[in-house]
């Protein structure tokens, strides 16, 4: 019996659903941290920096190129912000504004890690920025992005800002080529 055949039924409770989505996202934070960490302690941090970022840069193609995928699938345009979200892949259920700081159950894991590993505060936020970057690159072809604020640092949201790139619109991303 495949996943086509089988029909999900029933209702859950939202609490249930929300901690469910947050208990996977903390998984992925978990295992971004120790695979940081393991490469800090063998290689240093601009070493261990340059592996994650191709490895994130990596997996931000993949992610948008399926977005995208989706998108055209669906008939929809891809230019902007708001035709990304359209498609976005991320489980938001579990990302509750409401929580301030805490709403990124990524950033509520790292930010403990990051009291143990002063040095985990460069790689936490790196990750944000390259994977939010080159999706937007990737799926638009012409915007970029840039963090303004991350709550694995400051405040109670992240924020961040799109704009026309002409790099991107000659193929050349912020954080890696697309080979």
């Amino acid at each position: 019996m495949g996943k086509d055949s089988f029909k999900i039924e029933g209702t859950i409770d939202k609490e249930y659903a929300v901690n469910e989505v947050r208990k996977a996202a903390r998984q992925f934070a978990l295992l971004y941290f120790h695979f940081s960490k393991v490469l800090y302690e063998q290689f240093g941090l601009e070493q261990a920096k340059e592996i994650i970022q191709r490895v994130v840069f990596e997996q931000a193609v993949d992610r948008s190129d399926q977005m995208k995928e989706k998108a055209l699938a669906q008939g929809l345009p891809t230019e902007t912000v708001e035709d990304f979200r359209k498609v976005i892949d991320l489980p938001f259920l579990g990302w509750v504004p409401e929580w301030g700081k805490d709403h990124c159950p990524y950033a509520e894991v790292w930010r403990e890690y990051i009291t143990k590993y002063p040095w985990f505060s460069e790689l936490a936020t790196f990750y944000c920025d390259v994977i939010d970057t080159t999706t937007i690159e990737n799926f638009s072809g012409h915007l970029s992005h840039r963090i303004t604020q991350n709550v694995i640092l400051q405040g109670d949201s992240c924020k961040r800002e799109y704009f026309e790139s002409d790099n991107v619109k000659k193929g050349e991303y912020t954080y890696g080529s697309k080979d």
